[in-house]
């Protein structure tokens, strides 16, 4: 999942969000819209779940929500709003 460094401006808090993943389950980044949160997200994420874009994704939330977590970690679950009750 990683981005190529030339492609991917470095921002202040990559290493917070790292250092956060190391100590917890979840982390939530918010800012507003077009901010870069995604990309952010993207330079950890070993997969991910883009609920926006991801129809598939849509289609087995409804079958099974626990399938939206399935994926290695860190795993990026985009746009959660979406179906907030994972």
């Amino acid at each position: 999942m990683q981005k190529e460094p030339d492609i991917y401006q470095k921002r202040c808090i990559d290493e917070i969000l790292k250092k956060r993943l190391s100590s917890a389950g979840a982390v939530l980044i918010r800012g507003p819209k077009g901010c870069g949160k995604t990309e952010t997200a993207l330079q950890v994420a070993q997969s991910e779940a883009r609920l926006d874009i991801d129809r598939n994704i849509l289609a087995q939330f409804d079958i099974n929500p626990k399938f939206v977590l399935r994926g290695d970690t860190p795993r990026l679950i985009d746009e959660w709003q979406i179906r907030p009750e994972i």
